[in-house]
This record gives structure tokens, C-alpha cells and sequence, in this order.
């Protein structure tokens, strides 16, 4: 099995031999077993989110009549995508606490974690917005957001919620 921490240690090595002094800071970070996992998490999360509303799409498909206003709110609102999200949510804190961060989960970190994703949540919003204003392909407006979205959420996250307290001794 690849030794994972060695993999990206040699990366680092052979990209600062092409890469700025600068740039090398910027993508460090990103250059982690922990920012690995995140990404890993990222893609159980998506299912989450995904497999949520996929199932509340098939319950309320399968038990409410056409005519029941209850579908209605939820096929027009997308409430069943908001609801996956939001399951996706509270499972991507934990997770990221256990396996990501290796902190305990509380209460002010769990308020802190929904935050985090707010300025992802506007960067995916403006390219899905761009690419769509320059006639481009939608999926593939929605690939490059995720794509390039999640550093950024990492760096919040990071940030914002789980910030190692610097011990004063």
C-alpha cells in the first residue's frame, strides 16, 4: 500500500523545485493527509446530500396524490434538496471532527461549521452565474465550482471552526 504521507511529501519536493517560494505557500495546505480526507469526506457528504433527497423525492412520490398540496410545496420549493443539504451539513461536522481535525465536537463549533460554507456557497453560486451568463455548459459550471470551491471551504474550515488554540506556557 502507498504510503500516503510520503506521496505528498515527494510531491512537495518536486513541485518546489518548479514552483515559487509564493505559490508553494499558497498550496501547501492543500498538500496534506488531512486535506485528502476532507476531500474524501466531501464525496461520503455528497452522497449524503444526494441519497437524502433522492429518497424523500421517492417517499413523497410514493405517498402523497398528485393533488396533495404537501407535494406541491415540496416539488416547487426543492425542500427535499434543502433538507439533504442540510442533513449533508450536520453529517459533514461530525465526520471532519472525528477523521479531519481530530477535535471533539461542541456546541460552538457545531454553530461555527455551517458558516464555513458560506463563502464556498458564493464562489460556486458566481461561477454557476458566469458560465451560465457566457453560454457554457451548466454541469460543467457545477464540476468547476466543486472543483475549485473545496479548498476554499477547507481553509475556512479550518480557520473559522477548527483554529488550534496556540498554547501560552
Amino acid at each position: 500500500m502507498i504510503n500516503l504521507e510520503r506521496f505528498l511529501s515527494n510531491l512537495r519536493v518536486r513541485l518546489e523545485e518548479h514552483i515559487s517560494p509564493n505559490m508553494m505557500r499558497v498550496i501547501r495546505p492543500f498538500m496534506t493527509v488531512q486535506f485528502v480526507i476532507f476531500m474524501l469526506l466531501g464525496i461520503v457528504n455528497t452522497a449524503v446530500s444526494v441519497g437524502t433527497a433522492t429518497l424523500l423525492d421517492i417517499l413523497h412520490n410514493a405517498f402523497l396524490a398528485p393533488d396533495n398540496p404537501l407535494r406541491l410545496i415540496a416539488e416547487h420549493s426543492r425542500s427535499n434538496f434543502i433538507f439533504g443539504y442540510i442533513v449533508s451539513i450536520i453529517t459533514s461536522f461530525f465526520l471532519n471532527c472525528h477523521f479531519t481535525f481530530h477535535q471533539r465536537p461542541t456546541l460552538k463549533k457545531f454553530l461555527k461549521f455551517p458558516i464555513s460554507y458560506i463563502p464556498n456557497f458564493i464562489f460556486q453560486y458566481l461561477m454557476v452565474f458566469i458560465f451560465t451568463a457566457l453560454n457554457l455548459n451548466s454541469t460543467l459550471a457545477y464540476i468547476c465550482a466543486a472543483i475549485l470551491g473545496t479548498p476554499l471551504t477547507f481553509a475556512a474550515m479550518k480557520l473559522m471552526v477548527f483554529r488550534r488554540r496556540k498554547s501560552t506556557t
